[in-house]
């Protein structure tokens, strides 16, 4: 069932109620609506407040971050952020702007020193930055009481590779080889077979000195073969040759979520946060039979802790994506005579709409306004059977635009 979000009078997050629960409260006027994705209603009078313990987990990745809040053994809200990619490119872009602008100004004096901050100790990109805080800003929307974070850290614990018995018995339950050591195989040998070269088959990680001769479960005896390059070699049709360590270290600090440090101050702020290692999100997922999928690695993080089962659904699966503001970019017109270059801004506002607004056009379609016409229309994304522009007479404004989407 879809859940509706409450938030009380002073704007801090309830329990989602039932959508008959909201009608009523809608109805008498004891609520009001305040979003409509997620569909968020905001209480008229001041209530107790008292809520009941919410998880939330993050898989952070690159291009996508999967987050999952469990409540009451069920899920309240899951979904994926899909990061903003243009960054590097509008770095470069302003770059090169003002390049073009300084070998303009031939005439004034050289100031070298005037991006000191970008040499700061501790400084993030600005990708990275805009990646980590998109997460950040993200949980800070989310309608419901969030009482605890659990993210996933790193993919590997680097400090057990070479004594996977460093804490308790989930570490000697089996004779098998410890997955984070697995994964640590086949992360430096980059998932390809050390003897036929093959990727995107079945991978396993082979011990060089068997550990029934003594080997031991440590990173520097382990090797990644396929599923058919080992039996090959269990046979004595194929030899291995040991070329030595190929950069681990770096491959790893290649994997390793960069500006987390940041993160995690910056969810702090929101609740506790407890980290997780990829290794163990990846065991318990295949433990309970799931697909990957960043929402449901996210499901296990905040499953994790209790160890409770909750079965995966989509019945509360928003996906959000971000719009940037507006460019702060000028537009000039030809050069014309008696005035020079002349300034115009484009795509600005029209008949108090502006990108990203949400209008009901013609009392009948829900759309987003992409663009503005030249010709004074509104632009839509185009569906089928429903209009791609309309003039702004037809349109109702239903919710003005935000820089976070959510769909």
């Amino acid at each position: 069932m879809k859940n509706v979000y409450v938030k009380n009078l002073d704007g801090k997050p309830l329990m989602p109620c039932t959508p008959a629960k909201a009608n009523k409260l809608l109805d008498s006027g004891g609520a009001r609506v305040i979003k409509r994705k997620p569909f968020t209603i905001q209480l008229n009078w001041q209530c107790e407040g008292f809520v009941q313990s919410v998880v939330l987990g993050i898989d952070k990745g690159s291009h996508e971050t999967g987050y999952c809040g469990i409540g009451n053994s069920k899920i309240l809200l899951c979904g994926t952020i899909n990061h903003r990619k243009d960054v590097k490119e509008k770095m470069d872009s302003r770059r090169e702007h003002r390049r073009s602008r300084r070998n303009r100004k031939w005439y004034r004096k050289p100031r070298f020193l005037n991006r000191a901050s970008s040499k700061r100790s501790g400084r993030l990109l600005p990708s990275i930055r805009t990646n980590v805080e998109e997460v950040y800003r993200v949980a800070c929307k989310l309608p419901v009481p969030i009482s605890q974070i659990v993210i996933e850290d790193v993919q590997i614990d680097i400090a057990a590779l070479n004594n996977p018995d460093l804490n308790g018995k989930a570490y000697q339950e089996s004779n098998r080889l410890h997955p984070n050591l697995r994964l640590a195989c086949l992360v430096r040998d980059d998932f390809q077979c050390c003897i036929c070269k093959g990727k995107n088959r079945k991978l396993e990680a082979h011990h060089i000195v068997e550990r029934s001769k003594g080997g031991k479960d440590t990173i520097n005896n382990l090797v990644t073969l396929c599923d058919s390059c080992h039996t090959k070699l269990h046979k004595g049709k194929v030899t291995l040759e040991i070329k030595g360590e190929n950069g681990f270290k770096d491959r790893i600090a290649q994997r390793t979520m960069q500006g987390k440090t940041y993160l995690y101050e910056l969810l702090n702020r929101i609740s506790p946060v407890e980290k997780r290692f990829g290794y163990e999100t990846h065991d318990y997922r295949k433990m309970l039979g799931l697909e990957k999928d960043h929402y449901i690695d996210a499901l296990c993080l905040a499953m994790i802790g209790d160890g409770e089962v909750i079965e995966p659904n989509t019945d509360n699966y928003f996906e959000v994506s971000f719009i940037p503001h507006q460019t702060r970019k000028q537009y000039h017109s030809c050069l014309q005579k008696g005035k020079g270059r002349v300034r115009y801004q484009v795509n600005e506002e029209l008949g108090g709409f502006r990108k990203g607004d949400i209008v009901l056009v013609k009392e009948k379609w829900e759309k987003r306004v992409n663009s503005i016409y030249y010709n004074s229309l509104l632009a839509f994304p185009r569906v089928k059977g429903e209009p791609a522009s309309s003039a702004p007479k037809h349109c109702q404004l239903l919710e003005k635009a935000k820089t976070i989407m959510f769909r």
